[in-house]
């Protein structure tokens, strides 16, 4: 099951790799989660990354779990594997 969940992974790292071309996704997850529950939800989202090419689509690949929510934990493996660092709330980079 692990293996599987491993594999589903990759694979959607992959496709967000291509999808994801040009644009920057790239923020201080405390930022990005407006009213500070823990969870991203594709409205925060949007509204953080409007000014990237589509970012509900971006939204549905980062939410590994299919949980209708982007955790901490989805948001820094979707950074990692796109060569992005963490960002502390002393150095965010948050879009306007």
């Amino acid at each position: 099951m692990k293996k599987l969940a491993v594999l589903t992974f990759l694979g959607v790292l992959s496709i967000a790799t291509m999808a994801f071309a040009g644009d920057k996704y790239d923020g201080h997850f405390g930022d990005i989660d407006n009213n500070g529950d823990k969870v991203v939800v594709k409205e925060e989202f949007v509204e953080f990354f409007k000014a990237n090419g589509d970012p509900a689509a971006a939204f549905v690949i980062i939410d590994v779990d299919k949980s209708g929510g982007i955790d901490h934990d989805e948001w820094h493996a979707f950074k990692k594997a796109h060569g992005y660092g963490h960002k502390d709330e002393n150095h965010s980079d948050k879009k306007q």
